[in-house]
C-alpha cells in the first residue's frame, strides 16, 4: 500500500512536467521511491515497487500518454532500461538494508554477551538486556521473565529454552511490526537463550569455584591450626566457626547455626562445639533416643534433613524445640570407618534448607573429618602419655614409701638393737664395743644414703609442702648459688609438681656439673593455667639436649604432659632452660571420644 501510494504521488508530481523533461529524467524520480520501498521493506516489495514503477513511468512518460503502447524499439528500450536499473537498485538497496541489520544485530547480540556472561547472576541483568533489545528493535517495550508465557492479543511470547530446559520468555508488544517479529523468531531470541544458558552456566562455575577456594581457604586455616598442635577443643571450635562462616553468602535465610556433635557409647550425644549463643550445660549432652535427625544418622550413618522438626519426637527434638529450631540438616562424620560424630546446620525458619545444602555441607565435613580424627588421636596419644607418666610418678612414690616404711624403718630399728647391745656390754668389753660403734656408724651411713635415694625417687618434702618448699630445698644444696624467684604457691596436680621438681633439680645438676657457672637464676610462675618454669646459668653454654639422657628424659615427660621445653645453650653466653607446662592434664577431652563401634556408615 505504502509503495503504491509512493508510485502515485511521484506520478501526480510528475505529469504536468513531461513535456520539459527529459524522457529518463523522471525515471529517476521512481528509482529513489524503489530505494525506499527496497531498504525499509525488503527486495519483494521492492521489486514489485520496480514493476509498478515501471508501468507508471511507460504509461505517464512515453507517448501516447495515458496508455500503455510502445511504438518503436527506442521505446521499448527505454523502458526495459528502466526496468533493469529499478529491479537492480531495488536488490542492492536490500543488500544494503541486510547488512545494517546484521551489523545491527551484531552490535545486539555483542551487547548481550557482554552483559549476561560478565554478570554474577544474569537473571540480574535481564531488564538491561531487554532494554538493549527495544532499543535495537525500535520497540516500545520489551521484558523477559523467567516464567513461562504465551500469545495473547497484547503480546508476542517468544519462549526460551536450552534443550528441554526452559530459560524464560521474550515478551514484546502485539503490534510489532512483521518483519521484526521474524527478525526475533529467528536470529534474536535463539542469539539470546544461547547466551542465557551460556551465562548461567558461567555463573554457576563462578559459584563452584568460589566454594571450592572458600572451602580450601577455610580446610587450610583448619590444618594450619593442627600443624600448631591445637588442642582438640580449639580445632572443633575452628571446624564449626568455619562451616558457619561457608554458608554465610545469603543462601540461608534468617538465623542460623552449626555444632560438631560425638555419640557417645550409652546412646547419649555430646555438643563438642557449637554457634549457638549461650547454650547451658544440660544443653550440651542429651539422648539420642527418639525419631529425629540424630537417630536417622546414628541408623544408617547417612546425610538426613528435616525442614520440619514438627514431628521430630525424643530429647533432641524437645531441645531443637526449646531453642527455636524449625529444620535442619545433620552430616555423619566417620573415623576410620567407624561412625563418630555428626555435623550439624539448624535454621529457625519454617521454609525448607536449599536442596543442595546437605552436598556442601557433607563435603566439607568429609574433608573436615581427617582434622577430627587426627585431634582425636593426638588427644588420646597425650592423655595415654599422661597416664604413663602419673603411674610412673606413683610407682615411684610407692618405692618411696616402701624403702621409707619399711627396709629404712627395719634399719634403723637394727641400728637400736645394735646401739643397746653396746650400752649393755661390760666395761672389759672395749674392743667388741668399738666395734658395735662402727657397725652402727656405718649403718646410719646407709640409712641415710637410703634416705637420700629414696628422696629422689619421689622428694617427700614435694609432697607434703609442694613445689615451692622442695624448689628452695634443691636451691640450699646445690653447690652453686641459686637466686630464686618462685610464684607458685598454689598446689598443683601431683604429676605437675613432680615433672617441675625434676626440670629444675636436673638443670641445676647439669650447672653444677658443666658448666662452670657462678649464679643461677631459677623463676617459677604461674599464668594462664600454665606454669612457667626459667633456669639460667652465666656458664660457659654449649648444652646439646640430644647428647644427655637427662634432658632427653625432661623433655619427654613435658611434652607428655602437654607442655614445651626449650634450651638455648650458645658458647661461653651460658644457658638458658625454660619450660611451660598446663596444669590442667590432658587427660581424655570430654570433647573427644572412641568411634561408635559397631557400624559403618
Amino acid at each position: 500500500m505504502v509503495a503504491i501510494l509512493m508510485i502515485v504521488v511521484e506520478t501526480i508530481l510528475l505529469y504536468p512536467l513531461r513535456s520539459i523533461v527529459q524522457p529518463l529524467s523522471p525515471g529517476m524520480i521512481y528509482i529513489i521511491g524503489v530505494l525506499v520501498v527496497s531498504v525499509v521493506w525488503g527486495t519483494r516489495l521492492g521489486i514489485a515497487t520496480s514493476v509498478a514503477s515501471t508501468l507508471a513511468f511507460a504509461i505517464f512518460h512515453i507517448a501516447p500518454f495515458g496508455k500503455l503502447a510502445v511504438s518503436d524499439v527506442r521505446e521499448l528500450f527505454e523502458v526495459g532500461v528502466f526496468l533493469v536499473v529499478a529491479v537492480a537498485t531495488s536488490v542492492a538497496a536490500n543488500v544494503f538494508r541486510l547488512r545494517i541489520v546484521r551489523a545491527e544485530e551484531s552490535d545486539l547480540t555483542a551487547d548481550m554477551a557482554r552483559l549476561l556472561l560478565h554478570a554474577d547472576d544474569p537473571a540480574q541483568v535481564l531488564p538491561e538486556v531487554a532494554q538493549r533489545i527495544a532499543d535495537a528493535l525500535e520497540l516500545p517495550d520489551v521484558a523477559i521473565d523467567h516464567a513461562v508465557a504465551s500469545d495473547d492479543d497484547r503480546q508476542w511470547a517468544f519462549p526460551l529454552h536450552a534443550g528441554a530446559t526452559s530459560l524464560g520468555t521474550l515478551r514484546v508488544p502485539s503490534g510489532a511490526p512483521e518483519p521484526t517479529v521474524r527478525r526475533l523468531r529467528e536470529r534474536v531470541v535463539p542469539s539470546l537463550a544461547s547466551l542465557l544458558e551460556a551465562g548461567y552456566e558461567r555463573a554457576a562455575m563462578v559459584e563452584s569455584l568460589g566454594w571450592l577456594a572458600t572451602e580450601q581457604a577455610a580446610l587450610r586455616r583448619v590444618a594450619t591450626l593442627m600443624a600448631r598442635g591445637g588442642p582438640p577443643p580449639e580445632v572443633f571450635d575452628a571446624i564449626t566457626t568455619e562451616l558457619h562462616g561457608l554458608l554465610a553468602d545469603g543462601t540461608l535465610q534468617g538465623q542460623y547455626s552449626t555444632s560438631l556433635l560425638r555419640y557417645e557409647p550409652d546412646n547419649m550425644v555430646s555438643v563438642l562445639s557449637t554457634t549457638l549463643s549461650g547454650p547451658t550445660p544440660e544443653q550440651l549432652q542429651w539422648s539420642a533416643e527418639g525419631q529425629n535427625l540424630l537417630a536417622v544418622v546414628r541408623d544408617t550413618g547417612r546425610p538426613a534433613r528435616m525442614d520440619s522438626l514438627e514431628g521430630a519426637t525424643g530429647p533432641a527434638a524437645a531441645l531443637a524445640h526449646q531453642l527455636g529450631i524449625r529444620s535442619a540438616v545433620v552430616v555423619p562424620i566417620a573415623i576410620e570407618g567407624q561412625l563418630w560424630g555428626a555435623a550439624t546446620l539448624a535454621s529457625d525458619q519454617p521454609g525448607p534448607l536449599p536442596p543442595d545444602i546437605e552436598a556442601r555441607f557433607a563435603n566439607f565435613v568429609d574433608l573436615a573429618a581427617t582434622a577430627v580424627a587426627n585431634a582425636d588421636s593426638r588427644a588420646e596419644l597425650a592423655a595415654s602419655r599422661a597416664r604413663l607418666v602419673a603411674a610412673t610418678d606413683q610407682a615411684r612414690q610407692r618405692i618411696e614409701r616402701e624403702l621409707h616404711d619399711n627396709a629404712l624403718q627395719q634399719l634403723i630399728g637394727i641400728g637400736l638393737q645394735l646401739g643397746l647391745v653396746q650400752a649393755s656390754l661390760s666395761p672389759e668389753l672395749d674392743r667388741t664395743k668399738a666395734e658395735l660403734s662402727n657397725a652402727v656408724y656405718g649403718l646410719n651411713s646407709v640409712v641415710d644414703n637410703m634416705r637420700e635415694i629414696s628422696r629422689g625417687i619421689h622428694p617427700t618434702l614435694l609432697a607434703d609442702g609442694g613445689l615451692q618448699p622442695a624448689i628452695k630445698s634443691l636451691a640450699r644444696k646445690s653447690p652453686v648459688p641459686v637466686e630464686l624467684d618462685i610464684h607458685a604457691e598454689q598446689r598443683m596436680p601431683p604429676v605437675i609438681e613432680v615433672a617441675a621438681y625434676h626440670v629444675v633439680s636436673e638443670a641445676l645438676t647439669n650447672t653444677a656439673e658443666y658448666a662452670h657457672a657462678s649464679v643461677v637464676q631459677v623463676e617459677a610462675t604461674m599464668r594462664d593455667g600454665t606454669l612457667r618454669l626459667s633456669i639460667q646459668d652465666d656458664g660457659v653454654g654449649g648444652a646439646d639436649p640430644h647428647r644427655g639422657s637427662g634432658l632427653t628424659a625432661l623433655l619427654d615427660r613435658v611434652e607428655a604432659l602437654g607442655g614445651h621445653l626449650t634450651i638455648t645453650s650458645p658458647t661461653d653466653s651460658g644457658t638458658l632452660l625454660q619450660a611451660d607446662i598446663p596444669i590442667e592434664l590432658p587427660e581424655p577431652h570430654p570433647d573427644v571420644a572412641r568411634p561408635l563401634q559397631g557400624h559403618r556408615p
